[in-house]
């Protein structure tokens, strides 16, 4: 018998073990994602991740789940044993890191795997950040110039690739990290996950700050929050060299106003309609 073919089971958790509450910020890069953590770690009850390793931890005990020690035994023990020990993992791994009771834990790859996480995490929410792609694209863009010392790509002489601006923008939109950003995100429309989610739009962040926040504590059934946006500040460590040029999460102590057209030091108007026309859905769908 199949143990990965085999219905899911209903499998809430004991009280004893849910002590903290969850939610999952998976969102596109360049778009605020770590902003809004550091904005939300300004409540006192909410910790707000780092780049989190919780999904990674998870996805090498899911690679077990082929073992004969696994298949030898009854389906359906084995099933809740796995799902019930997922969420015993969120548990323990956080309990160790803040005695804060709500958990923003931040990995883009959650949207992946919503199916999986409602099994140990009932009535699972998620946070999306999106922009306007044309400003993400142009973030990429300006660090890629401001680091021709170093061999950061995604420029290729020999192979004669992605050596131009437009040349540079295709390889983005159809590779990590943007494009399977892009892929995620579409996936969630095109099944119910999107409906259960919430996308919230750097610009309105950046426009009417409260409001968002308001709508983001609507949606994880909390109560508002004043959050101070002229005193910024990231509380929690995190090395991010790591993550290289592309991979830059710091925050400034105030945020940012908002500008129309942030992305016109980098390209001109034909090549910002080129990008909106090439992912025309993304458009469409956030209203940009």
């Amino acid at each position: 018998m199949d143990i990965l073919n085999q219905p899911a089971k209903s499998t809430s958790l004991p009280d004893a073990v849910c002590k903290k509450k969850f939610i999952f910020n998976s969102s596109m890069p360049r778009s605020g994602s770590e902003l809004i953590q550091v904005i939300l770690s300004q409540n006192p009850d909410i910790y707000g991740s780092p780049n989190s390793p919780l999904l990674e931890y998870q996805f090498n005990a899911r690679k077990g789940y082929h073992l004969p020690e696994v298949m030898s035994q009854d389906p359906e023990l084995m099933f809740n044993a796995f799902i019930k020990m997922c969420g015993n993992m969120a548990q323990s791994y956080y309990s160790s890191i803040t005695e804060k009771p709500i958990i923003i834990d931040k990995n883009r790859a959650w949207l992946d795997y919503y199916d999986w996480v409602e099994q140990w995490n009932t009535d699972t929410k998620i946070i999306c950040m999106v922009r306007d792609l044309r400003s993400i694209l142009a973030s990429m863009e300006r660090i890629y110039r401001a680091n021709r010392h170093a061999p950061i790509g995604p420029d290729n002489p020999q192979e004669i690739a992605n050596m131009t601006v437009v040349g540079r923008i295709n390889y983005w939109i159809q590779n990590r990290p943007i494009g399977l950003g892009l892929e995620r995100i579409l996936n969630s429309l095109q099944s119910d996950i999107g409906e259960k989610m919430l996308f919230v739009r750097y610009e309105d962040l950046l426009k009417s700050p409260q409001e968002t926040m308001n709508n983001i504590y609507s949606y994880i059934k909390e109560e508002p929050f004043e959050h101070d946006f002229s005193k910024i500040e990231k509380t929690v460590y995190e090395n991010t060299i790591l993550y290289g040029p592309y991979g830059d999460h710091k925050v400034k102590p105030k945020l940012a106003e908002f500008k129309e057209k942030d992305w016109s030091d980098v390209y001109n108007d034909e090549i910002a309609d080129y990008i909106k026309k090439n992912v025309s859905w993304y458009y469409e769908v956030f209203k940009y």
